[in-house]
């Protein structure tokens, strides 16, 4: 059953895709647009291009950084093994706007988990986002495009305001009006329990776990 729906207006071009791929692999952070809001998306396995995320946002490494995955068969790079809730949770609402955090590998860098064994996921319902990770070929960071403790931003002209050049390629795109970061999910723990509200609320998790924490 899928929660959510793609968004067909955010597909990019083949030039914004070869343009995209150039900047990550010359470890560069690019901003793309996905079903929630415009993210800022880096090499996971460099920290060098994930420092200059942390840079441009002004955010403390100690926060980790969410993985998207083109498909659940990315999980068994990036996590030990997803439990039957995170099956669960994933039949009901991937691809969508909810971040599910897991046992991570030992190959996931610390610079990526925050130091905490823990590795936080998401299979977005982007068609852009497929499509870029279709080309990059692998688990790609992205976090919101703003400054730490500012509202995320939702078009690529906003973007451009707020980094300007410091981006290595702003995929041009359009985040639906009124949209929420995703929902993250922490599972690493007995009881599962929201870190971030989102778009997925408390009310449609519990359907699925109804003893679901706030």
């Amino acid at each position: 059953m899928r929660a959510f729906s793609p968004n067909s207006d955010l597909l990019p071009s083949d030039r914004e895709l070869q343009e995209g791929l150039r900047a990550l692999r010359n470890g560069q952070v690019i901003a793309h647009p996905t079903e929630t809001v415009y993210g800022l998306a880096a090499d996971p396995f460099s920290f060098p291009a994930l420092e200059k995320i942390l840079a441009l946002k002004g955010r403390q490494e100690s926060k980790g950084f969410i993985l998207l995955i083109k498909d659940r068969a990315d999980l068994s790079e990036i996590v030990a093994s997803p439990s039957p809730l995170a099956q669960t949770f994933m039949e009901h609402f991937w691809p969508g706007p909810l971040t599910l955090i897991m046992p991570a590998r030992p190959s996931v860098p610390d610079w990526v988990t925050g130091g905490r064994g823990s590795v936080a996921v998401r299979h977005s319902s982007s068609p852009h986002v497929a499509a870029l990770l279709g080309v990059w070929g692998k688990p790609l960071v992205s976090t919101s495009a703003n400054l730490s403790g500012s509202p995320p931003l939702t078009t690529g002209t906003r973007v451009r305001e707020c980094f300007g050049s410091r981006i290595g390629c702003i995929m041009d795109g359009r985040c639906p009006t009124g949209s929420l970061p995703s929902t993250i999910v922490a599972l690493d723990e007995e009881v599962p329990r929201i870190v971030r509200a989102g778009a997925v609320t408390i009310e449609m998790l519990r359907r699925v776990w109804p003893s679901m924490l706030p």
